[in-house]
């Protein structure tokens, strides 16, 4: 499967299944971090961020509709600027 036929598959989620997958990947993301998987592995969540974080997806939680919708072309404009980031760091190695 592709990052692209992912991308349309989250799209098409309702809300409460889009809820479940974004808690879901982001215990994957931490064990991901936590196994050296990380691209960089100094960096940590603050109390503060894990406190708004929670404060964030407690907000959607209660009230879904608040949701907005990506742009068609957030993904694709997203990958570029990781491979944009990424670049550097690879022709310095």
């Amino acid at each position: 499967m592709t990052v692209e036929q992912i991308q349309h598959q989250i799209q098409r989620l309702p809300t409460t299944e889009l809820v479940r997958f974004a808690e879901w990947f982001n215990g994957f993301l931490v064990s991901q971090s936590h196994s050296g998987a990380s691209a960089d592995a100094t960096w940590q969540e603050t109390p503060e961020l894990v406190e708004e974080l929670n404060r964030r997806l407690a907000e959607f939680t209660a009230n879904p509709a608040m949701a907005v919708p990506f742009e068609p072309d957030y993904f694709g404009n997203l990958k570029r600027q990781l491979e944009d980031e990424r670049a550097p760091k690879a022709s310095s190695r």
